[in-house]
């Protein structure tokens, strides 16, 4: 019986379908009546079997709608996959007590095929019963398991056009929930159509805002406010014009008048590579941008503040006429200040007052030419008279600081006010003063240091900066390999000495320190030397003659040649940024290079691709030959890489065997496609390493920008999953990335962690396929299947977890147990009968599968005459000596060697030659095709060769009486296949040997 779980699902399917009590359908009832006549029986059914009744939605032959399930034969029939036959129910102990065999109908014929919709879930059957014993042949079966077909696809079609139905009641719902939504949002959301851009869709607060009828789109854009309407409708036919989301902050006017500010977003949806509609919503933001303005005013203050501790603040108010000082401010000019006062304000006329008279024309020039030339910043020194009527002599005076900065009316434009700060900079002027006294000391200074330096191995300058006459000491000329004095003492002629592309910024430099902007001249630039080349210089310099008025007179320096220095620094760089092996840009390197050329695709300047690409087989070659030898190719690899991608891309190398190329991909796919082929074709060449030749492969996984993505970290992914793919597939190809890709993944991880729980948790099993003899129709022997019964998946096939087990390794253990088990078990069954059990290729790249072996043999007491390991060509492509060598010694134990799919690989005559296999077992496919010419003649020189080396011909894959009367005339030796029997558990192979005859020892 099926478990709870299987039978719940199972009666959820079926009542999903609602076709249990409806109407006769034609193409049901078609396949009954084809059924009877084709059978020739007086009753054909085709049944839905319910919790307690099997109904008869189409019949033929009997008139009841339904029967109890507890008696029918339909319901035995979905317990499994195969078809259920009753030769004589009267004669069966099962079913002769059964009512339908006893009561009216009589019945003693029964073959059942269960109607399955998807895994495990069988819905009932298609039958046909007699009331007379009777056999049906397996082309019989075939035939009734066609028409099952028929009724499946009919069963199909119903439940997809169910499930339609369901999901477009679900989306109708969907759209009501969202309409809800958005009617319940606080800001307006509106829907244009079309290019005429009409509204189709307003929702609550759209129309609560401009009235319940709304208005035409060009009314609304005549009530945002005029100073806003150029700006918007520009910042919107722009997004217009490039398809793309408009955004921007405004002035709306309510119904009733009033202006607001929003944020309004119009987000374009594409349809068919154009905008079909715009959704809009426009947020009100109008208490937020009150906010900010105040917040902006009062920031200017504090900001000044902030830059200089200590400083006292002012504010002039140049639309009222008024002065505003902090007190600290108020006490630096000599106000007085009301305790607890915060301001002290004063009349603008008068603000002057304070100033020392000879400092007033200059302090109000500073203010009028502010205003007027709309300078952001000034500043301007003066005096500040002492209080308390002090004479004005210089002594008795303060000298401030005052900086001030023009603030604008944000609608006018028009200056509106002064913020400004005063310092007090009276100990400033003291220093200045004996900075001037002690000039002169500080240039017989510098000039004693000019004598020190000219000595030693740096070079010394010097320039008068008016007349551009520039003194060099000999160090100057040697270091560069002229001759003392070999080129004129210009600046003008030294600049055209420094290489083209370091002039400008050396020039700017230098005239940044002439201008004051910096404190010394400090720049490294090549210089060209006497013998053509380049060398680098470090040049610093400084100015130490200014006039009164503070221009540079003269300026010194030094030339210090540090081209080894910058030679150094440049390997170094290439070190970190290229791989020590192969010199090809490592990966920091790489994501340089990524970030740049994604900068150039994001503004619209070309497509890149984006290729991942792992060697194929070269973890063997290392592990195999060595890691020296690992090195030899990868150097050789990369160079090929190289010269495939050519100057236009880049190649990088991100570790071990991964690469990955960035090349401009102007057409697309098809110039991708080529390029990763040669890639591939290129890395595919045979490489010789000390004299032994070497061949591997490449996969490669392809993304390109901007169809996939437009950020380094999508990108990554995204070829990281389509070289997943491309191994995946078989390796040594390529794939794109392709939408669904990460579902497939996550799939299959699923199902990886899956199978490593159930290699854990043993929860694999072995099948086992009776092997015929052809001359004698006996038993020979099984071959063992691995099978895997997940627990919500159903039966997992073979070809979907062997390829995952052989990729992760798993397939090693799972191997030594599939052998451990296979020899147990056959050491039950008669002392003839041989097991065969595959070995995978990984197994003989893994040290221990003679032990394994071995051991297997030991604890089952199995013969090793008994035993067949099956492998395949694949097996021999890689280290075939070894291999060989290995399968020898087997052989030398009596354990017996079958070559497997026989005819699908590109080496086997050569392999054939090489060692002595006792069984070679064709492949299914020719098997299959063997009544094509071609197909046959391939079976013909296979049995041929087999005959002359003594070697038994084993025929896959046989699943019809024509196809096994072809192999037997064909010669071959051994069958196998559905014909005979299916993979058997344990117990059915037992009973399937003791219900034939089996052949005598061999």
């Amino acid at each position: 019986m099926s478990s709870p779980v299987i039978e719940a699902e199972r009666l959820a399917a079926l009542h999903a379908l609602d076709l249990i009590g409806t109407a006769a359908e034609r193409h049901f009832d078609a396949v009954c009546r084809t059924a009877r006549d084709l059978f020739s029986v007086p009753i054909a059914l085709v049944t839905l079997v319910d919790s307690d009744r099997v109904w008869t939605k189409a019949r033929c032959g009997i008139e009841d709608a339904f029967v109890s399930r507890d008696i029918a034969f339909c319901a035995q029939t979905i317990e499994s996959d195969a078809p259920l036959v009753i030769e004589d129910a009267a004669a069966d102990p099962a079913y002769r007590d059964n009512p339908l065999v006893q009561g009216d109908l009589r019945i003693r014929f029964y073959a059942g095929i269960p109607l399955v919709l998807r895994n495990g879930i069988r819905l009932g059957t298609l039958c046909v019963m007699d009331t007379r014993p009777r056999r049906l042949s397996p082309s019989e079966i075939g035939q009734l398991h066609d028409l099952s077909e028929i009724v499946l696809a009919h069963l199909r079609l119903h439940d997809t056009l169910r499930a339609k139905t369901r999901a477009d009641l679900a989306l109708s719902d969907s759209e009501a929930r969202y309409h809800s939504l958005t009617e319940s949002l606080p800001q307006m959301v509106w829907v244009l159509a079309g290019e005429e851009r009409r509204t189709t869709y307003r929702n609550a607060c759209f129309r609560s805002y401009y009235g319940e009828d709304g208005a035409p789109r060009d009314i609304r854009h005549s009530r945002n406010h005029p100073d806003d309407v150029a700006r918007m409708s520009r910042v919107w036919m722009e997004a217009v014009a490039a398809g793309r989301t408009f955004e921007v902050e405004g002035r709306l006017r309510r119904h009733d008048g009033v202006y607001r500010w929003h944020k309004l977003v119009m987000i374009p949806v594409h349809r068919d590579g154009r905008v079909a509609e715009w959704i809009g919503t426009a947020l009100d933001i109008d208490d937020i941008i009150v906010a900010r303005d105040r917040l902006s005013q009062t920031s200017d203050l504090l900001q000044l503040a902030q830059q200089a501790a200590g400083a006292a603040v002012w504010e002039w108010d140049l639309a009222h006429g008024v002065l505003r000082h902090s007190p600290e401010s108020a006490r630096m000019i000599g106000l007085d200040v009301p305790p607890g006062a915060t301001t002290v304000t004063v009349d603008a006329n008068h603000r002057t007052a304070p100033i020392h008279p000879d400092d007033r024309a200059a302090v109000e020039a500073a203010d009028h030419d502010a205003i007027r030339t709309g300078a952001a910043n000034f500043g301007v020194e003066f005096r500040v008279l002492p209080r308390a009527g002090a004479g004005a002599g210089s002594g008795s005076c303060r000298w401030l600081m005052s900086f001030g900065r023009i603030i604008r009316d944000e609608a006018t434009g028009v200056p509106s006010r002064i913020v400004g700060l005063n310092l007090d900079v009276t100990e400033l002027r003291m220093t200045r003063e004996a900075l001037v006294e002690s000039e002169g000391r500080l240039r017989v200074s510098e000039e004693r240091l000019a004598l020190a330096l000219d000595s030693g191995s740096d070079g010394l300058w010097d320039l008068d900066v008016a007349s551009g006459a520039y003194w060099l000491s000999d160090r100057c000329y040697t270091m560069l390999g002229y001759a003392v004095g070999a080129f004129p003492g210009t600046v003008r002629t030294w600049a055209e000495m420094v290489h083209p592309d370091d002039r400008a910024q050396a020039l700017r430099t230098f005239e940044d320190h002439l201008a004051g902007t910096s404190a010394a001249y400090e720049c490294e630039h090549r210089v060209e030397t006497a013998e053509g080349r380049y060398a680098w210089i470090l040049s610093r310099g400084r100015v130490v003659t200014r006039d009164g008025e503070g221009r540079p007179l003269r300026m010194v320096g030094t030339h210090i040649d540090v081209t080894a220095r910058k030679e150094a620094e440049r390997r170094v760089n290439h070190m970190a940024h290229h791989d020590a092996l192969t010199d090809l840009p490592n990966r920091i390197l790489f994501h340089e290079h990524l970030d740049r050329h994604l900068a150039e695709v994001k503004a619209g300047r070309g497509r890149l691709a984006l290729l991942f690409l792992d060697l194929d087989r070269f973890k063997t070659v290392n592990d195999t030959l060595g890691h020296l030898a690992g090195d030899a190719l990868l150097a050789t690899i990369a160079g090929r890489l190289r010269a495939a991608v050519g100057e236009a891309g880049t190649v990088a190398r991100l570790g071990g065997d991964e690469f990955a190329v960035i090349a401009p991909a102007a057409s697309g796919t098809q110039e991708t496609a080529a390029l990763a082929q040669r890639i591939i074709d290129a890395v595919g060449e045979p490489v010789d390493l000390s004299g032994r030749m070497v061949t591997i492969g490449a996969s490669v996984g392809i993304t390109l920008a901007p169809d996939d993505g437009l950020t380094a970290g999508v990108l990554l992914k995204n070829a990281d999953i389509s070289l997943y793919r491309s191994k995946a597939a078989g390796r040594n190809t390529y794939h794109f990335h392709e939408t669904g890709m990460d579902a497939a993944i996550a799939d299959r991880n699923r199902l990886e962690f899956d199978l490593r729980e159930a290699v854990i948790g043993g929860a694999l099993g072995l099948a086992y396929q009776p092997v015929m003899t052809i001359a004698d129709g006996t038993v020979c022997g099984f071959e063992a299947l691995m099978r895997w019964r997940h627990p919500s998946r159903g039966m997992v096939s073979p070809e979907q977890f062997i390829p995952l087990a052989e990729e992760t390794g798993l397939i090693v253990p799972l191997g030594i147990w599939a052998l451990r088990e296979a020899c147990r078990e056959a050491a039950s069954w008669p002392g003839d009968l041989r097991i065969a059990v595959n070995v995978s290729t990984l197994q003989f790249q893994q040290p221990g599968l003679e032990e394994s072996v071995v051991a297997a043999l030991a604890a089952s007491g199995l013969a090793p005459q008994r035993l067949e390991l099956e492998i395949t060509e694949s097996v021999l492509m890689h280290e075939a000596d070894s291999v060989i060598a290995c399968l020898t010694r087997l052989r030398a134990l009596g354990v017996r060697i079958a070559l497997d799919d026989f005819g699908t690989g590109y080496s086997s005559l050569s392999y054939l030659r090489r060692f002595p296999f006792d069984k070679i077992k064709i492949d299914r496919s020719f098997i299959w095709d063997i009544a094509d010419p071609d197909a046959a003649a391939v079976v013909r020189a296979v049995v041929g060769l087999g005959m002359r080396r003594g070697t038994t011909i084993t025929a896959e894959g046989v699943e019809t009486q024509e196809q096994f009367e072809s192999v037997r005339r064909e010669g071959c030796t051994e069958v196998q296949g559905y014909l005979f029997s299916r993979p058997l558990p344990a117990e059915e192979a037992r009973a399937f040997v003791r219900e034939r005859p089996r052949r005598a020892a061999a």
